[in-house]
């Protein structure tokens, strides 16, 4: 035997065994089969009594994809070198085919050994000249998984579906038929398989449904669009009705066949009761909204006009409060005026009457003789009784309008007031003055010393103090002037409860030169009586007040 060595159309070498004869048909046929998706083997059986013998003489470059190996793996080796091989219908599937001299297909055989990768290869023999013998196979390994997986897959969907209670799933031929029919269809319908099978569709829907032809409609829409969903009533077997949810889906081939539909229903029977009973209520609501709207918008034009009402006698409120304020303020001005001249009448009037009946008295007293001891006594004790009176005056007029205030300014008035206070009270009391005067209009230095007399009597009357602490400053554009003692201090929401007219009337006095008036007690740690008063514009140089 000669052998030849060829190039294939692949570019490949291709060594071909030749008989004696020198035939050269084989080179031929492996040169078409090189370029070949499958794996195609020669074999020759050299030794005709020995199954054994078949040697391996050349393979295409797909044998070794295919198998995982490489062609130096195979050439030249007898099945001999594969001894697991041997056990499978290969090697008599071989040697049939050559005394028949026929191609065997010989089907589908798992192997797998070192040099040949596991799976499963569907293989085909025939035989050429002499004892050469063509070998096709395919590695159908990942086909007949994906058919093993497919056809599992299919069981465990049918499974699934006949196991399905909640749901009617049940397919139809092209023209409506029943052909598949599930447990939960058999319980949600009444009926049973051989009931049903064959039989049309409409038989589930009701007279006026079927006589409208809503049930072709609904194949129809399927096959139109790929799916129809619908709700509506349906009939069981017993001619009971019940609300159902349906999904059609037309079903079709890889050519786009229509082959029939699939239908799913679903009982919706309570959720739709749930859903009129809604609707209802939604109805109801809706009207009562409507009626408690128009009752809102009477009740809002009721409140528009009692506002505006309000809103006018707030207006007509807050007008008489300003005329009471300003009532109040000039009643505070006459006050003041009158009071004025109540204590210069006094003054001038009242003193300079005691003061000639003191000089009257003592002249008196220096006319009697010795032996006028009654007299003189009676002189004495008159001209102290006019002392005393002088003394008493002089305060009702300092309390009515100190004098100091209009001469030598607010700040020398309250230093008189707080001496006065302390040598009459025994309450010590410590005044803080700037050390700048203060140039403040009559108003204003009128309501401080007001409100530091009202404090202080306050003090006298309740706080049961030992000492008291004026603090007087400019602050920017606002005069502040302070006041605490160490009493045992009150509740001011009582004090404010029971409208205490010191109170009010200092708040009043500040009011009225859009001050504030703030007094802080804690029971037991004292009070402290704040008022801050914006001041004027600074008048023009040369005429400041005090």
């Amino acid at each position: 035997m000669t052998t030849r060595r060829t190039t294939g159309p692949q570019g490949h070498a291709v060594e071909s065994a030749l008989s004696p004869s020198g035939d050269a048909s084989l080179p031929f046929y492996l040169e078409i089969f090189s370029g070949l998706p499958m794996g195609v083997v020669v074999l020759h059986l050299e030794n005709p009594k020995d199954v054994r013998s078949f040697r391996i003489m050349d393979l295409n470059p797909a044998t070794a994809s295919l198998t995982g190996s490489t062609l130096e793996d195979f050439r030249g080796k007898t099945l001999a070198e594969f001894p697991m091989l041997l056990k499978t219908p290969f090697p008599n599937g071989c040697l049939d085919a050559l005394h028949t001299r026929k191609p065997k297909n010989l089907g589908e055989i798992s192997y797998g050994d070192q040099r040949i990768r596991q799976g499963i290869y569907s293989v085909q023999v025939f035989p050429l000249s002499g004892n050469f013998l063509g070998v096709v196979f395919e590695n159908v390994t990942e086909r007949h998984r994906s058919q093993q997986v497919l056809r599992e897959s299919e069981e465990r969907f049918r499974l699934l579906v006949q196991a399905v209670q909640e749901y009617a799933i049940f397919q139809l031929d092209p023209l409506g038929h029943v052909v598949s029919w599930n447990s939960g269809a058999e319980r949600l319908k009444g009926y049973r398989v051989e009931e049903i099978l064959g039989r049309h569709f409409s038989v589930f829907y009701p007279p006026e449904d079927v006589t409208s032809g809503k049930p072709e409609q609904i194949l129809a829409e399927a096959a139109q669009r790929g799916q129809s969903e619908v709700e509506g009533w349906r009939i069981r077997k017993d001619g009971s009705r019940f609300w159902a949810s349906v999904v059609v889906t037309a079903l079709r081939n890889a050519k786009g066949s229509l082959q029939g539909f699939a239908k799913v229903t679903r009982d919706m029977t309570e959720r739709h009761g749930k859903d009129e009973t809604l609707a209802k209520a939604k109805q109801l609501l809706e009207l009562r909204a409507e009626q408690r709207n128009a009752v809102l918008v009477r009740v809002n034009q009721e409140l528009r006009i009692e506002i505006a009402e309000r809103e006018r006698a707030e207006g007509q409120f807050k007008a008489s409060l300003d005329q009471l304020r300003a009532l109040a303020a000039r009643l505070q001005s006459v006050r003041e005026e009158e009071r004025t001249s109540i204590a210069r009448e006094i003054h001038d009037e009242l003193g300079q009457a005691c003061t000639a009946i003191k000089m009257d008295l003592a002249l008196i007293g220096r006319k009697a003789t010795k032996r006028q001891t009654q007299l003189r006594t009676k002189v004495d004790s008159a001209i102290r009784l006019v002392d005393e009176m002088i003394v008493t005056l002089r305060r009702i007029a300092s309390e009515l309008r100190p004098r100091t205030l209009d001469d030598l300014g607010l700040t020398a008035a309250l230093e008189g007031h707080a001496q006065e206070f302390e040598s009459r009270t025994g309450i010590r009391c410590h005044l803080s003055l700037p050390r700048e005067s203060l140039a403040l209009d009559s108003e204003r230095s009128t309501a401080i010393f007001r409100i530091f007399q009202e404090s202080l009597t306050n003090v006298a009357r309740h706080a049961h103090a030992t000492r008291v602490e004026a603090r007087l400053e400019r602050e920017a554009d606002h005069v502040l002037f302070q006041v605490h003692d160490n009493g045992r201090g009150f509740d001011p929401g009582e004090a404010k409860a029971r409208r205490s007219l010191g109170l009010v009337g200092m708040q009043e006095r500040a009011l009225l030169l859009n001050g504030e008036l703030k007094v802080e007690g804690v029971p037991g740690a004292g009070t402290t009586m704040t008022v801050r008063i914006p001041l004027p514009p600074a008048p023009p140089p040369g005429q400041g007040l005090r």
